[in-house]
């Protein structure tokens, strides 16, 4: 991060569409992310968040709802990770 706003922002990783002439914008970004690869991104999301006073999580992959059902289960995942470490600080604070 080098600033205290960041921006994050996911195209998807359509590499067959990427350069076609032709296409729409909505073919361009058609890739839907799998768990796994959300996941993936956790650990690079945190580490931007905590040198940011802000941080934006942006999903352009516009085809049909695919940002929208990657933006929500990213924001579980997050919301889960959260309670997760909450819980835990305080179990090891505990005797």
């Amino acid at each position: 991060a080098t600033s205290d706003i960041s921006y994050i922002r996911f195209h998807g990783r359509n590499k067959e569409n990427w350069f076609k002439k032709g296409i729409t914008t909505a073919e361009r970004f058609k890739y839907l992310y799998s768990q796994e690869e959300l996941l993936g991104w956790l650990p690079d999301i945190e580490k931007v968040a905590r040198r940011s006073r802000k941080t934006f999580i942006m999903f352009n992959n516009c085809y049909q709802d695919y940002a929208i059902r990657n933006a929500s289960q990213l924001a579980l995942m997050m919301r889960d990770l959260e309670h997760y470490l909450r819980r835990r600080e305080t179990q090891l604070r505990s005797p």
